[in-house]
């Protein structure tokens, strides 16, 4: 063996064993890397939805998710808890809260919460609400960080719109919203109650009242006076109309407020005489006929029986009777009114067949029936009836004709007792 040789296969031998040291070194990290790498468990982390798969030697949930950088908030939910064991195949589910802002009409409550939606947020905090309720968003909104949710909670009121009334519901604050939100307009007259400015309230009544003014005219007839004047060219008692008379007429000028439709006040605001009226004239006689005086022999008894009957007889007739009371009878300040319609009087005069006859009612204790009295402005009459008004000094003259009652009216007269 050459020198050469010789120093080659030392140096071979000086190699060997540092190479056998290494490969041993890689075999032992080569079992230990598939040892501790076979050891882990495999884990899915589920975050809000995202899927993440690790292998891992942590011992328990907590410290997956601390190896994963996932830190745990005290609302956050998690499907175990910190301190679970950690399994092979385990699926743990991590759910971040979000921080949500909810005004319940003015009250506002800050909260945390890992639900998913709106309605689901507002049922885990005890929150109901009506479809008539307003809110800000939609109850089928996904839930942001935070999100504000606003509440307008509707009030149920009843709107007497003018003569019709509807029961309604709104979330406006005031009158003023609730008629803009109603498309309701006023005009300068129309009433609101209560005030526009005022705080709608539950079971509240709007009153609206729609008010028109206008100025009304309108016509009415004035009535004519009666005016008597004595003529002395005719007899005392009798009457004449010269002038019929004739109502005039005026303008009167209203003020006027219709409320909803329907009248409500009318104020009197001038009032003009266009046509003025006419007066109906009467002359009334004043003459007085002469007074004739009859001579007779009979026995007392039998010319007053003659009177009677000659009276009855002109009566009967409707003859004129005499105008002037003869001297010497009973006279008395009386008050007079008149009568007419007919009939049988107390004395069994028949009216209806005797028109023109002059017949009186007294009271029998003060002129006897069936005197023959005078009468001022009337005339000689009989007194032939009596009456349930007629007590005392008081004498009722009868008419045909119940225009002249009227004519007559209630006057003071002076009564003379002819026989």
């Amino acid at each position: 063996m050459t020198m050469e040789t010789s120093s080659n296969a030392s140096q071979k031998s000086k190699w060997r064993l540092p190479i056998m040291i290494g490969a041993f070194v890689i075999v032992i990290a080569l079992v230990f890397y598939f040892v501790f790498e076979g050891t882990k468990n495999d884990i899915t982390i589920v975050k809000a939805g995202e899927v993440t798969k690790v292998s891992t030697h942590a011992k328990t949930v907590g410290e997956v998710l601390n190896d994963e950088g996932v830190k745990i908030g005290k609302h956050d939910e998690l499907s175990y808890s910190k301190n679970t064991a950690v399994k092979d195949g385990m699926k743990i589910a991590y759910i971040p809260a979000k921080q949500v802002t909810i005004n319940d009409e003015g009250k506002e409550a800050s909260v945390w919460t890992t639900k998913d939606t709106v309605a689901e947020v507002l049922k885990d905090e005890n929150i109901t609400t009506r479809p008539q309720d307003a809110l800000n968003v939609s109850l089928n909104d996904k839930v942001t960080a935070n999100m504000e949710v606003k509440i307008d909670r509707a009030v149920a009121l009843a709107i007497q719109n003018g003569p019709k009334k509807e029961v309604t519901w709104t979330t406006k604050d005031t009158v003023a919203d609730l008629l803009a939100e109603k498309k309701i307009k006023l005009d300068a007259h129309d009433k609101v109650l209560p005030a526009k400015t005022a705080k709608l309230t539950p079971n509240m009544t709007v009153v609206v009242t729609y008010v028109d003014k206008k100025t009304d005219e309108k016509k009415s007839k004035v009535a004519f006076k009666t005016v008597v004047k004595e003529d002395a060219s005719l007899e005392k008692g009798e009457e004449k109309v010269v002038q019929p008379g004739k109502a005039g007429e005026k303008v009167a000028k209203y003020d006027v407020v219709i409320e909803n439709g329907k009248e409500k006040q009318r104020k009197l605001l001038a009032e003009q005489v266009t046509a003025k009226p006419e007066d109906k004239i009467i002359v009334r006689g004043t003459k007085e006929e002469p007074v004739v005086t009859a001579i007779s022999n009979a026995p007392a008894k039998s010319s007053k029986k003659a009177t009677t009957s000659s009276a009855s007889s002109s009566n009967s007739s409707a003859s004129k009777v005499s105008s002037k009371p003869s001297s010497g009878g009973k006279t008395f300040t009386m008050e007079s009114t008149a009568y007419s319609g007919g009939g049988t009087t107390a004395t069994g005069i028949n009216l209806t067949a005797n028109p023109g006859l002059k017949v009186v009612a007294v009271d029998p204790s003060v002129i006897p029936l069936g005197s023959r009295v005078y009468v001022s402005g009337y005339g000689e009459a009989i007194a032939g009836d009596t009456g349930g008004a007629i007590k005392g000094n008081i004498v009722d003259v009868y008419f045909a004709d119940e225009s002249q009652c009227y004519t007559w009216g209630r006057r003071q007269v002076t009564v003379t007792i002819l026989d």
